[in-house]
């Protein structure tokens, strides 16, 4: 029999054998560190909190990612002024302390390791979440989408790093706004996280990632001095270089670096519509040439080296977004697909209309939605659990009588005006009719919902599921390091089965749901804890698919970043010159490398192998 005791740390188990151990450690850890230098000035020095007790400490050893690593310190800044006084000591100490790093936290939701190390961790959840402002404007001009989609901008908030995006949200939704870009975790995620992930979700098809509703950050950077950093002229920037400061020595060497590096950077730059690996170094220059910017058209926009950079660039203190109108008509178009071939056609034919979603999910997604339909409706109480169990009645009808389909597409229009709306969708069908799929029109009520719940709460499930095996120390979890794959949609018909093939090769359970329009797919293995082993079995199936993916002139991360588990990987993906650049960038904002390192470069095969959680 098994009388193992089990201690809960948050969402987190420990067995009492391992916790009277790290007790034990951190204990005698407790001593010395207490009594270093650095964190003696921590605590004399911040208004926030400077912590290091095992339950803190193994919290923060871990995010949704494979990974765990224990760091020494927790601290919790109170505003922007903690920040630059932490970021002035570890500068200050790094010499005599080489091992000392400051790697930013938010709510932890990560899926790569990125806020994960042996230092310091900053989380700016305790402190410094507020919805500063929100307000209708006329500032923003219009943007236009990666499909050509144009849409206005009228809306401005600023918010702190450590804000919860459920938060920020309820403060938008309240002036009819909405941040647009956010994540399938927003009910869990911060929006520093989001920030510094580049993150993005459903609606990125109409509207684009976090990198184009960032107007303006402050960031402290590795002189402990904050800054205003947004889009600049020519003679804006020309002004920044002429600056006897460290801030001026960044904006010289990162336009000096962009100048001479313009064709290859150009043609380096991801052909898919969403990407959050390396450095976004093709979009600081906002013009067609360096001539056509020196002659006064464009901006040269530095947040484009912090958004998305996993906190290795500068630390965040204030983001400021653009919004959009809330749009109060929408209805869902549920296409099922039995056959691949048929996937970039009807991409193409719905494209043609100005749909804010493209999402679906496979017949292994539903399959295993079907096996764990239990924990779908544990928290829907006995009489929603059976409205909700009879709503997908038709699916499960048609599975038995017909076969599951190969995909499940979600196709949302969304409008001002429903009576258009209703136009649109049926003209959209009848576009579709020729393809051979089924098709329904699902009213705006729980029907819609289902949908949007099972989508949502997939990944989320499996989650909750790995969280006991891993406490077990038994059975399946999953496993998220190819997690994040952009294929372009014309791809997908031979792509599809071959990323299929290298699965089942390895005799893998897995779930692929994504952002169809996007051609971006989380593909979500599940193996036992007993077949993860040293790494090896991952970095091989990792090698296959990413190879893959190049064949195809994918992005190996399309939003949720690169992390520890995909940081050794941009080489193959860009090649060794991009990775130099990226090096450069790094060199110029972090010449002490204080600022989350291992994660964007320098990061290593054995860093997986070493870090992966057993």
């Amino acid at each position: 029999m098994d009388f193992t005791c089990w201690i809960i740390f948050g969402d987190r188990q420990i067995s009492a054998v391992d916790y009277m151990l790290n007790k034990k450690v951190q204990e005698n850890n407790s001593v010395l560190i207490s009594e270093l230098s650095w964190v003696k000035e921590l605590q004399k020095s911040i208004s926030g909190d400077v912590v290091f007790d095992d339950a803190t400490i193994l919290s923060h050893s871990t995010d949704w990612s494979l990974f765990s690593i224990r760091p020494q310190v927790i601290v919790f800044p109170k505003d922007a002024s903690d920040v630059s006084r932490i970021v002035l000591i570890v500068s200050t100490y790094k010499k005599q302390f080489p091992e000392l790093s400051l790697t930013a936290r938010a709510a932890g939701t990560d899926m790569t390791g990125g806020p994960l190390n042996t230092s310091i961790i900053m989380d700016t959840t305790r402190y410094m979440q507020e919805t500063l402002s929100v307000e209708k404007t006329t500032i923003f001009p219009d943007q236009k989408s990666f499909y050509g989609h144009v849409y206005s901008v009228p809306g401005l908030a600023r918010v702190l790093p450590g804000t919860y995006y459920r938060d920020f949200e309820k403060e938008t939704l309240s002036q009819g706004l909405v941040l647009p870009c956010y994540p399938a975790s927003k009910d869990l995620c911060a929006v520093g996280g989001m920030v510094a992930n580049n993150g993005a979700g459903e609606k990125t098809l109409k509207y684009g990632q976090n990198k184009d509703f960032v107007k303006e950050l402050k960031v402290v950077f590795s002189d402990g001095n904050e800054y205003v950093v947004r889009p600049l002229s020519f003679a804006e920037l020309q002004t920044k270089i002429q600056q006897n400061n460290f801030e001026g020595t960044v904006y010289a060497e990162i336009y000096t670096l962009i100048k001479n590096n313009w064709d290859s950077i150009q043609q380096k730059k991801p052909v898919t519509s969403k990407n959050a690996s390396g450095y976004y170094v093709w979009d600081v220059v906002q013009s067609d040439s360096i001539e056509s910017f020196e002659s006064g058209i464009g901006f040269f926009d530095m947040t484009k080296l912090i958004v998305g950079a996993q906190g290795t660039t500068g630390m965040i203190t204030e983001i400021t977004y653009g919004l959009v109108n809330v749009q109060p008509a929408h209805d869902l178009l549920v296409v099922y697909v039995r056959d691949l071939d048929v996937v970039p056609e009807l991409v193409k034919r719905l494209m043609q209309f100005d749909i804010e979603m493209l999402e679906m999910y496979d017949d292994n997604t539903f399959k295993i939605g079907i096996k764990f339909f239990k924990d779908f409706i544990k928290d829907k109480g006995f009489f929603g659990a059976i409205r909700y169990s009879i709503r997908f009645f038709p699916e499960v009808w048609m599975a038995i009588t017909k076969g599951v389909p190969k995909l499940i597409v979600l196709a949302e229009f969304t409008g001002n005006d429903e009576i258009k709306l209703h136009a649109e969708m049926k003209k959209a069908q009848t576009a579709l009719s020729d393809l051979g799929v089924a098709i329904r029109q699902v009213p705006r009520d729980e029907e819609e919902e289902k949908f949007w719940d099972f989508r949502h709460d997939s990944f989320k499930i499996l989650t909750e599921h790995s969280m006991e095996t891993r406490a077990a120390g038994e059975g399946t979890r999953t496993v998220p390091f190819i997690d994040d794959i952009a294929v372009n949609p014309e791809y997908l018909p031979e792509y599809l089965p071959k990323l299929m093939k290298i699965l089942n090769e390895y005799k893998l359970l897995y779930t692929i749901a994504g952002h169809l329009g996007n051609g971006n797919f989380h593909v979500i293995p599940l193996m036992r804890l007993d077949e993860i082993g040293d790494g090896q079995r991952i970095l091989e199936i990792s090698d296959k698919i990413y190879d893959l993916a190049k064949e195809y002139h994918g992005s190996f991360s399309a939003e949720h970043n690169d992390g520890i588990i995909r940081t050794p990987y941009l080489q193959k993906q860009f090649g060794t010159d991009m990775v130099q650049i990226f090096q450069s960038v790094k060199n110029t904002f972090d010449p002490l490398n204080i600022f989350n390192p291992g994660k964007k470069v320098g990061g290593t095969m054995a860093d997986i192998k070493k870090y992966m959680a057993k």
